[in-house]
């Protein structure tokens, strides 16, 4: 089973050629520089042209020799339970098939994860993540989990179940899909990113959850508390932001803005 294209020709172009071009010149654009110790980026999910600057900004900044990717990413249109986690052959895009690293896949099912078809149908979230996969790690596997609850507890036991089904597979990079707040102001957005991102920089979950109670937005809440619980479990302390911008930057107009986050989780640097 082949996951097919839901979304090619509206949030990113349907054409190889356009599609290759853009994502690189979103990669070689960006000016970073791979980071060997990086083992886990958030990305945003909306349309290229309004998020994919700060995606190949993170993408950039993930190491050269990337294998497997683990993309987290929040259903928007199918009420997930838990999660679920695509149980298919690949996801295909304009760019070919992106292969499932099936035994991932089956320790993920074997630890109580379900598969939802109906969830992988139409959703753009995982979607958009996949060209940049495709083009900034040629053959690698994916695998594609929707998490439906966005729980502290349940990211606490999503971050412990992934850390167990990605052992012994090095190169792993964990992929957390989201944008930020919605439809504000760019003044107004840019105090509530920015609650979000410093809270990430802190690598403390519960400062997460403290943000995100206190205005702090994010429609990937789940996956960026489940990437922070995994850097706890993986005794990873680097959190760092890599880029910030709006939907403004492309439309022009910062009465209804849209935020977008790069940032990383990684190994700290050996003395």
């Amino acid at each position: 089973m082949i996951r097919k294209p839901a979304v090619a020709g509206m949030f990113y172009p349907s054409e190889k050629e356009s599609l290759e071009d853009i994502v690189s010149s979103f990669i070689s654009g960006s000016g970073r520089s791979p980071d060997d110790l990086i083992t886990g980026i958030v990305s945003p999910h909306a349309g290229y042209v309004y998020s994919g600057a700060v995606a190949g900004a993170a993408y950039a900044s993930a190491p050269d020799d990337v294998r497997n990717v683990i993309v987290i990413a929040p259903p928007h249109s199918y009420p997930v339970r838990g999660a679920s986690v695509y149980d298919g052959e690949g996801y295909s895009t304009p760019l070919g098939t992106a292969s499932v690293h099936r035994e991932i896949t089956t320790r993920l099912l074997q630890a109580g994860l379900s598969f939802q078809p109906a969830a992988h149908r139409s959703e753009h979230s995982a979607e958009v993540q996949i060209p940049f996969i495709q083009v900034r790690w040629p053959g690698s596997s994916i695998v594609v989990v929707l998490q439906g609850s966005a729980s502290a507890e349940f990211s606490r036991q999503l971050a412990k179940v992934l850390s167990e089904a990605a052992l012994g597979f090095d190169n792993t990079l964990i992929v957390a899909s989201s944008d930020l707040s919605h439809y504000h102001s760019l003044d107004t957005a840019e105090k509530k990113d920015r609650k979000v991102i410093e809270a990430f920089v802190s690598g403390n979950p519960l400062n997460m959850n403290t943000a995100l109670q206190e205005g702090g937005e994010a429609c990937g809440a789940g996956p960026i508390l489940t990437l922070m619980n995994y850097a706890v479990i993986m005794k990873q302390r680097r959190f760092g932001e890599i880029m910030w911008e709006t939907s403004a930057a492309a439309s022009g107009d910062s009465s209804s803005v849209v935020g977008y986050f790069a940032g990383y989780i990684g190994r700290e640097v050996q003395k």
